[in-house]
Parts: C-alpha cells; structure tokens; sequence
C-alpha cells in the first residue's frame, strides 16, 4: 500500500483525517531496544496494536542473517529505516503537516513514531539539541512530562507541538486511554554525523 494524502487546511477535522486515513494504516512493529526500553521502565511487555519506530535513517545496516537495510546513495554506514525505504512517500505529508501545524519552519528527516506507546522516564542519550513533539488520536491523558530539576512540567501535546530538549531532561508519558500517536522530530548525533544535520532542522526551501 502506497500513502496518498494532502492536507485541504489546517483544521482538526484534517489532523483527524490524516491520522485515520495515514497513522492509522502504518503496520509496523518496535525494534528490539524499544521493546527491551518498555520492559525496563514499566514493567511491562509491548502490547498488541502498539509500536514505537523511527523513520528516518540509521547507522545500523542489519536486519537479519539474510537481509540488510537499504543504503543511503553516497554515504558510508548510512542506512533507511525500514518504514523509510517502504514509504518514502510518507516524507513530504509529513513535512506538509509540520509546513501547516508546527510554530517554527523545520525540515524534517528523522522522526519517531509512537503508537500507544506509554514511555517510560528515559533520556533521549543520542540525539543533539531541542526535539519537537506533537500528540494525535483519539484519546485523554498521555500527557508528556520533561523534569526540568527545578519542577516537572506536563504538557498537553494533543495536536499541538511542543519543544524541549529530550537529551538534558528525563521525559516519559503519563498514562492515557483511547488511541494515541506521538511523532517526534529530532536530530540524532550519529546521523548528523554522515548526513550533515539530518532530523530537526531550520527549514530551507528549494531553490
């Protein structure tokens, strides 16, 4: 299945829309490490119906004893993700719905897309600067919480993007209902490395 979609404005009718007729249809599963992340912090297996995966890029080319991921053209140890090299038409609607919703133009590449997935406190040790985080669903609760040391902050991210620095600050989600997606657009150390700041970055039109 190929993504086809465009957004006609900027009105919630059209989050719900996206995320209904895109979110909704990605079948995807988490990474080890996600799965290991969960089972540390919470207790807990991964549910059903729930996962946490990055599009983007990686540094890590195996997938298994008979497959690897797919090379990014002239550059070394440099690989998509396996969401990325199936969907690379998810690129531009994700962008367009940043273009239309996010307070500050950014290019995005490298994004981290969760469903129902309750994260547990955790520092985002690999990535480089301020990550941009937005909530959409069907839901209540998930607030996201960053401990800032001087007090805890919980912000209310449904449809609407907020900003913090996820590498400084312990963050995790507080528990929700309903159905739940996060994206969050980030710069990783690693691929900014191979990629010249690859993920979250001031957004420069085409010539």
């Amino acid at each position: 299945m190929a993504f086809n979609f465009e957004f006609k404005d900027k009105s919630v009718a059209e989050i719900e829309r996206f995320t209904k007729e895109v979110l909704d249809n990605i079948d995807a599963k988490s990474g080890t490490r996600r799965k290991q992340m969960l089972k540390r912090g919470r207790g807990i297996n991964e549910a059903k119906n729930t996962f946490s995966i990055t599009y983007g890029y990686t540094n890590n080319g195996y997938l298994s004893p008979t497959k690897s991921r797919k090379p990014v053209e002239g550059y070394k140890n440099l690989y998509y993700t396996k969401l990325h090299a199936e969907h690379p038409e998810l690129k531009p609607i994700i962008q367009q719905f940043c273009d239309l919703h996010c307070p500050e133009r950014i290019t995005v590449d490298q994004i981290q897309i969760n469903k129902n997935w309750w994260s547990p406190a955790h520092f985002d040790s690999g990535n480089v600067g301020e990550s941009y985080i937005v909530g959409l669903g069907d839901y209540t609760g998930g607030e996201t919480c960053v401990d800032y040391k001087t007090h805890i902050e919980k912000y209310n991210i449904k449809n609407t993007f907020v900003k913090f620095d996820g590498s400084k600050y312990l963050h995790w989600t507080n528990k929700f209902s309903g159905n739940r997606y996060s994206l969050v657009f980030y710069s990783h150390k690693k691929s900014n490395d191979n990629l010249n700041n690859v993920g979250l970055r001031e957004y420069k039109p085409e010539p």
